[in-house]
């Protein structure tokens, strides 16, 4: 029977854990008071040094306890471990200088940077002790516990945050007290920041040499790489095998899903080979053996077309993040095929350092995922506006004549994405206005792109993803204001899916029809008398005509209205959203939003 441990027995534990670890916890602890402090403040808009040591804390918690299991491994004497965690407290100071100190409004790249910092710095975690030492036991026993520790602290942490939470709101619903509802959120930074890392931390053990021993291998991560990995890898590489059939025989590629199939592929099936690597040669193996052998030739196929896939969209429409890192990660999975193909060892810390060394390399340097990104995509807007006069000696010149559907398209695009994850600080020499929104220079929120487009004389396109497949979205302008001058009611419409609607107006004699197709909406007398059709199915044509296939978000309200008048009515309708379907040459309407405005008596002109 489990004896259950004294209040001593704990504090005792606790104490000897933050001698052991005592940069790692203060890390931890300014993180967490960092945090609550925000959280408290609801984002304060004033700069503040908050969020640098919060940046900061979330870094130096996996760097500094690397350096600290890293000497305790290699049994670094005293000057040379304090002289690796001074250099780890410089590199992080270094990098809390880098953080916007108004991080609430800064581009979302300083977020994605600390990502790719932070994997980089967990896999360090995973492979500082044993880098260059130790065999693939020791490696495997070391990041077992480690994950087992992670779910053990993240379970215990999260059952106490429960458990509290349910009291304060018993002391809200039972008592009357007044609990606000971010006390919920600073309680589970509490419990994360503090207790989680704390109970992680106990439960490494002190002597790290005795992970060099025969793998005693859980039955819980031998059903997770058998029965849950092994599988799911299979049914990525028949979906990947049956896409590529398709393109070679029709010779179309899919927006960016081969790469994120391919993807999913190599991380569940690497995944598996890490989990299942001490499996090998065992007779309990099962499958994993051949998995095992016949994965990297399985890959092969994969790493040819994943490279041409990122490679087809970066010639298109240049670099970003995501096709940058899609591109890295190309040159990483073609590298690990040829290692698992002629190497024999197969040793399992080269997939983890090498990834490491990757997330390092592309996120610090002049070579930076995001500097790269910025500026690919800067010099395509520059190209796209010289192309059409709009940027003209390094200055903005207001086009009068339209520019075509695809230029306002990309320029769109290219300013959205500017707007989202970096500013519009590269560009701002080309603009005679200041291009934020706060010209103290406080905040580093940008305007908006729409505002930037017409600044230019170019019509703003918000693209819409299409969702299932062929389906294409429209929506009206959610800042046009539709023109009711002359009509006595309005009434909104909606349907999704087929089989029409009625909808009948209490106090007046009308009825509205939508027929089950959605594409004609007939406004009627409830007697029958004074009949009007309104035809979607041709408007919806048009708009795919117009807009290429391609949905768009902000449409101009006079391109989505109709009206239509008979003896004794006049309706208008506003089509604030549509969904269509092109099959071939017939055109499907699959859901719509829409104002209907009508009088009962015609218009008649002043005059």
């Amino acid at each position: 029977m489990m004896k259950i441990p004294s209040l001593g027995q704990i504090l005792q534990s606790g104490s000897r854990t933050f001698l052991r670890f005592p940069l790692v916890l203060v890390s931890a602890l300014i993180g967490t008071v960092s945090a609550f402090i925000l959280m408290d403040q609801e984002g304060p808009e004033a700069p503040t040094i908050l969020f640098q040591l919060l940046c900061a804390s979330i870094l130096g918690i996996p760097l500094l306890l690397g350096i600290a299991l890293t000497a305790e491994r290699r049994m670094w004497g005293t000057l040379q471990s304090l002289g690796a965690h001074v250099v780890g407290i410089l590199l992080l100071c270094f990098y809390a200088s880098t953080v916007p100190a108004t991080l609430a409004s800064a581009p979302a790249f300083h977020l994605q940077r600390l990502l790719l910092l932070a994997l980089s710095l967990h896999l360090f975690v995973s492979v500082g002790p044993y880098l260059g030492s130790g065999g693939q036991n020791a490696f495997w026993n070391y990041n077992k516990t480690l994950f087992f520790r992670i779910l053990g602290a993240a379970l215990y942490s999260h059952v106490l945050y429960l458990g509290l939470s349910l009291a304060l709101a018993a002391l809200d619903q039972l008592f009357g007290i007044d609990i606000p509802g971010k006390r919920y959120g600073e309680l589970w930074i509490v419990a994360v920041g503090i207790l989680n890392t704390w109970l992680f931390l106990a439960g490494i053990p002190e002597h790290l040499d005795t992970f060099d021993q025969p793998v005693e291998y859980p039955k819980s991560l031998r059903i997770l790489a058998q029965y849950v990995l092994v599988p799911l890898s299979a049914i990525y590489a028949l979906v990947i095998y049956a896409y590529i059939a398709k393109i070679l025989f029709s010779g179309e590629w899919s927006d960016g899903w081969i790469s994120k199939l391919t993807l999913g592929f190599a991380v569940t099936g690497s995944l598996a080979l890490v989990l299942a690597n001490p499996l090998r040669g065992r007779e309990a193996a099962g499958w994993i053996s051949i998995v095992s052998r016949w994965f990297p030739f399985a890959m092969i196929p994969l790493v040819i077309i994943f490279p041409l896939a990122v490679w087809r969209r970066i010639s298109e429409y240049g670099l970003t993040e995501a096709r940058y890192i899609a591109a890295v990660l190309a040159v990483w999975l073609i590298t690990m095929v040829v290692y698992l193909l002629f190497s024999k060892a197969r040793n399992m810390k080269v997939f983890a350092t090498t990834l490491g060394a990757l997330s390092l390399l592309v996120s610090i340097g002049p070579w930076n995922v995001f500097q790269v990104s910025e500026q690919s995509q800067t010099e395509r807007l520059k190209q796209l506006l010289v192309q059409d006069s709009i940027l003209v000696d390094g200055h903005i010149r207001k086009v009068s004549s339209p520019v075509s559907h695809e230029t306002s398209k990309n320029i769109s695009s290219i300013l959205d994405y500017l707007h989202m994850y970096h500013g519009y600080d590269r560009i701002q020499s080309w603009f005679s206005t200041n291009l934020r929104l706060d010209t103290t220079g406080v905040s580093l929120a940008s305007k908006d792109p729409a505002l930037i487009a017409e600044m230019m004389g170019v019509p703003y396109v918000r693209l819409r993803q299409a969702n299932g497949g062929s389906l294409v979205s429209f929506g009206m302008d959610q800042n046009a204001s539709i023109d009711v001058q002359g009509f006595d009611r309005l009434v909104r419409l909606q349907f999704i899916g087929k089989g029409g609607i009625k909808k009948e107006i209490p106090g007046d004699n009308i009825l509205l029809e939508l027929n089950s197709n959605l594409d004609t909406l007939t406004v009627r007398g409830k007697d029958g008398a004074n009949a009007l059709s309104i035809d979607f199915r041709s408007l919806a044509s048009k708009l795919l005509a117009e807009y290429a296939n391609e949905g768009v978000g902000n449409v101009p309200a006079e391109k989505l209205t109709l009206s239509g008048m008979t003896a004794g009515l006049r309706v208008k309708v506003f089509l604030r959203g549509l969904q269509v379907r092109r099959r071939g040459d017939n055109i499907e309407i699959g859901s719509l939003s829409a104002d209907v405005a009508y009088s009962m008596e015609p218009h008649r002109e002043k005059k």
